[in-house]
């Protein structure tokens, strides 16, 4: 097996218990410069990096489940905040005006055209 299926392997398994991409570069033995440089130029690697993160969101899941379950009412707002946005989001409401100030204000900063911080502010 050659030197870099060797560190793979061991760098996959780590981003998956952990999600950590330095964590898994420690467990691996390799700077994280290496790992990235591998997945910017390997599709394959690239989608089983991405599998490992999701491995390691799902087993975080299950604890922030767990524990909310078991008595905490924050990471049980959280939990419901990300699974279900559409009913647990925070709402904000703004009126017709400001909501076209503020989209002719992002208009002008991607023109390049900055507005003065009085008009910014009101």
């Amino acid at each position: 097996m050659s030197a870099h299926k060797i560190w793979r392997k061991a760098f996959l398994k780590g981003l998956a218990d952990c999600g950590i991409v330095r964590a898994a570069c420690e467990e691996a033995g390799i700077d994280p410069k290496t790992a990235y440089n591998h997945r910017n130029s390997d599709p394959e690697f690239a989608a089983q990096w991405q599998a490992g993160l999701d491995f390691a969101a799902d087993l975080l899941e299950s604890e922030i489940r767990r524990r909310a379950f078991s008595g905490s009412d924050l990471l049980a707002i959280f939990l419901m905040k990300a699974l279900r946005p559409e009913r647990f989001r925070e709402k904000v409401f703004i009126s017709t005006a400001q909501l076209d100030k503020l989209i002719e204000r992002e208009l002008a900063t991607l023109k390049g055209d900055e507005p003065e911080l009085s008009e910014a502010v009101n």
